[in-house]
């Protein structure tokens, strides 16, 4: 039998197109193991009653970046994978460059660098001005089994494999990067953390979509998956947990990339109020929650006379199909016809948000800028709203307002439904409110 290294395909024959991904020349002729010849890492141990295991809490080992930690749910779990995928040139390879120096004073730390060789690594930290890298080992090497021994001579507690795409094992047949090598190094990088202890990083490159190249079947084999996201133009990143079985999924962190490398933003607020002091049409105000920290947002809207037969409509980091509905609801419910204005909708910062307590802000600052009106400067709109033009009741109100009030803004509008579930403790003036028209109506007297 002959299988694709790209995708799987299986034939009976050689084929030089794959028919499947159609790639070229990717069929390699299927090997069969003989039984026994697997090497097992993890000795097998007999069946246990679920009553009778201790469950005992988890030791959390810091990394020494607050916000990274964080991310991690409080720190690194003993045996824990962690992938880390991002574009070229994000700054993969230096955040855990700063992970690795942070970590070298807590255990032996080795660095298997596949695609740069040890002297480029040095270059990167001498740079970047690390200092501590008197625990930090590197070492040139692209094959698992060569790894395992080393992290089993000299008693590693922590490694880097930078990345998976460019590591090969000698147990499954295919190129570097291709489905089966990825699928068997991940296997086998996870067998070695869960027998030896020893918490592993790992890079892996993305494709164009965005999505970590390989199969999906490698996010399911690692215990975390994180993003590193961030603009060719800016010196922001982002770094957004997908998942994560030792904490929260959906939280993020933001890094400022730097001569001296990354360093931690923790006021990310004013990153994404640029404009806190000015008030102009067409802004708008909301806190959206990342996983479960809410942050204070600005929406930027313009709605402009079309000169085309067709009028444009466009979003930047707000979802485009339920921006397309408010536009509709806008229309429907609250008597403003749009059909012949250009629409654009921009989340200020560069971040991209899902939340649909955002629709209220949203949808605020379409009516601000097609009224030429400024919304008030002290305010902060919260609320989902329906297809009927309702505001339907959100979650967290209370983790929403408590950021809302920690950055000294006066007003907040939300859903009448969710008025009985404020905090008395809450100094700020909350409005509640049944409808979108109600909103109208009190913010554009």
């Amino acid at each position: 039998m002959f299988n694709c290294s790209e995708c799987g395909y299986t034939s009976v024959k050689w084929l030089g197109k794959c028919p499947l991904c159609e790639g070229w020349e990717t069929f390699v002729q299927k090997i069969e193991e003989k039984k026994g010849t697997k090497k097992r890492l993890k000795e097998k141990n007999p069946p246990k009653l679920f009553r009778d295991i201790e469950g005992k809490d988890l030791g959390r080992i810091p990394t020494g970046l607050a916000e990274f930690d964080r991310i991690l749910g409080g720190g690194l779990v003993e045996g824990e994978v962690i992938l880390i995928g991002g574009a070229p040139g994000v700054g993969k390879s230096t955040l855990l460059l700063e992970v690795s120096s942070s970590l070298s004073s807590k255990g032996k730390t080795l660095y298997v660098s596949a695609e740069e060789s040890p002297q480029q690594i040095g270059l990167r930290a001498k740079r970047l001005g690390k200092s501590e890298l008197d625990n930090i080992y590197i070492v040139g090497e692209d094959r698992i089994e060569d790894v395992f021994e080393y992290i089993k001579k000299e008693k590693f507690k922590f490694v880097v494999i930078d990345s998976i795409q460019v590591v090969h094992t000698l147990s499954c047949e295919g190129n570097k990067g291709s489905v089966s090598q990825i699928r068997g190094c991940a296997d086998y990088l996870t067998q070695i953390a869960k027998s030896l202890g020893v918490v592993i990083f790992i890079v892996g490159h993305v494709t164009k979509d965005g999505a970590i190249a390989g199969p999906k079947l490698l996010e399911h084999i690692v215990d975390c998956v994180l993003y590193f996201e961030g603009e060719v133009l800016s010196n922001y990143r982002i770094l957004r947990s997908i998942k994560n079985r030792f904490g929260s999924t959906g939280d993020i962190a933001v890094f400022e990339m730097k001569s001296t490398g990354l360093e931690e933003v923790k006021k990310i607020s004013d990153l994404f109020l640029p404009h806190r002091e000015q008030s102009f049409s067409g802004s708008c105000v909301i806190c959206a929650i990342e996983g479960l920290r809410p942050l204070l947002i600005e929406l930027q809207s313009l709605v402009t006379r079309s000169n085309f037969g067709i009028a444009r409509r466009r979003s930047q980091g707000f979802d485009f199909n339920r921006f397309s509905l408010l536009v509709a609801i806008i229309e429907k419910r609250a008597k403003l016809s749009l059909s012949s204005e250009d629409v654009f909708l921009n989340v200020a910062g560069g971040l991209r948000i899902n939340d649909p307590a955002a629709d209220l802000g949203a949808v605020m600052a379409i009516i601000s800028s097609f009224k030429d009106k400024v919304t008030p400067i002290s305010s902060v709109f919260i609320g989902e709203i329906g297809l009927a033009g309702e505001l339907r009741r959100v979650n967290n109100i209370n983790l929403r307002l408590k950021e809302v009030e920690r950055a000294n803004f006066k007003h907040c509008i939300i859903p009448e439904a969710n008025l009985k579930e404020v905090d008395k403790k809450i100094s700020l003036e909350v409005c509640g409110f049944n409808a979108l028209s109600e909103v109208i109506k009190d913010v554009f007297k």
